[in-house]
């Protein structure tokens, strides 16, 4: 009877670590939210939610359809750009910003810090562009590609408005 016991106790104590290793992988690091920080304003509810995105010099117009997206009557007053972030050389943000809508000329555009890229890629965002989108609460709430469909544009407009619906209650 001991025996089992022992192995009983020693099934469960690997079964617990197993959950407190994967717990410790799942639970998201700071630096995404630290590198975010100095372009966030306080919110409120009510108050827009924020987002940054990620780009570089290769992204084409078809791969920022989410500016697209951020410009629509039912998100663009519920959504406020903190920060355009790039990965490249300094000498590619005059390209990258031609590249970009005109009403995001007031959004700042800064090489992206390592701290984020590190933890986006460890979310498994290896490409760009990417959405980075938080909550009123400053947590982030997601991160995604840029929608590669109808479909996937129509489901992010859904996601992000009722994130916002949610948010004001």
């Amino acid at each position: 009877m001991r025996a089992s016991l022992r192995w009983l106790l020693a099934a469960f104590a690997l079964l617990l670590a197993g959950v407190l290793v994967d717990t410790a992988r799942a639970a998201p690091r700071e630096g995404l939210l630290r590198a975010l920080q100095p372009y966030l304003e306080p919110t409120m509810p009510g108050t827009p939610i924020q987002a940054a995105v990620l780009l570089q010099r290769a992204d084409c117009s078809g791969n920022l359809r989410m500016f697209d997206l951020m410009q629509r009557k039912t998100v663009a007053p519920n959504l406020r750009l903190a920060v355009l972030w790039y990965v490249g050389p300094s000498s590619d943000s005059a390209a990258i910003r031609q590249l970009l809508p005109s009403w995001t000329g007031r959004t700042p555009l800064r090489p992206a810090p390592t701290a984020a890229l590190a933890e986006l890629r460890r979310l498994g965002h290896r490409d760009t562009p990417t959405l980075i989108v938080l909550d009123q609460n400053g947590r982030i709430r997601f991160t995604t590609r840029s929608p590669r469909s109808l479909r996937e544009f129509a489901g992010l407009q859904h996601i992000i408005e009722g994130l916002t619906w949610i948010e004001e209650l």
